[in-house]
């Protein structure tokens, strides 16, 4: 069974050329390694925060004088995590 063409049927899209296939690819890189680069950054806030959690932690002494600083190292920000540290002064 022939399916019959009809002038109203729309052409089919021409196979993309080489260097558009090449451009498609070089745009799905560049958003692959953006994303990339995103879960880095977050996967290293993530081991900064661990590392602090885990020396505050070995500081029983320290979590009970200062619980609030114990618990700042879960909820600060990423900007503010860096500042955050063991030796931070204790009120």
């Amino acid at each position: 069974m022939q399916l019959r063409s009809y002038a109203s049927d729309p052409e089919p899209d021409p196979p993309p050329t080489l260097t558009q296939q090449v451009e498609r690819l070089k745009a799905e890189l560049a958003v692959t390694q953006q994303a990339l680069l995103e879960r880095q950054a977050r996967l290293n806030e993530a081991q900064q925060r661990l590392v602090l959690i885990s020396k505050i932690a070995r500081d029983d002494e320290r979590c009970r004088r200062a619980p609030t600083v114990s618990w700042a190292a879960l909820y600060c920000g990423p900007d503010n995590l860096a500042r955050i540290g063991t030796d931070l002064p204790i009120a």
